[in-house]
């Protein structure tokens, strides 16, 4: 199966989400990790401030909001997440409710 290649506007987003990440991202999800844009998402439903080497948690989720479509067309972001408590944060891709 052929992979789908990333849009240019995906390619601004991973960037401007590494560049607020610390450590190395993973940029699809998988059954078994987070993607980069999971992450940030998954950090500002649960604790609405920076942390675990993210910066600028507040602003990035927000751009993956304004960005939902192009994340969700490029893979780039989980259809449900839960938080480490097995707490629901968003199902069918629902993570911009809390967008102000």
């Amino acid at each position: 199966m052929k992979k789908k290649l990333l849009t240019d506007k995906a390619k601004e987003i991973i960037a401007e989400l590494s560049s607020n990440y610390g450590d190395k991202p993973l940029i699809h999800p998988t059954k078994n990790s987070w993607s980069i844009a999971d992450l940030f998402i998954r950090q500002w439903l649960n604790n609405m401030s920076d942390g675990f080497d993210m910066v600028r948690v507040k602003e990035m989720y927000r751009m993956l909001c304004d960005n939902k479509h192009a994340l969700i067309d490029n893979n780039l972001v989980s259809r449900d997440a839960q938080n480490n408590s097995g707490f629901p944060l968003w199902e069918d891709y629902d993570f911009d409710k809390f967008n102000e």
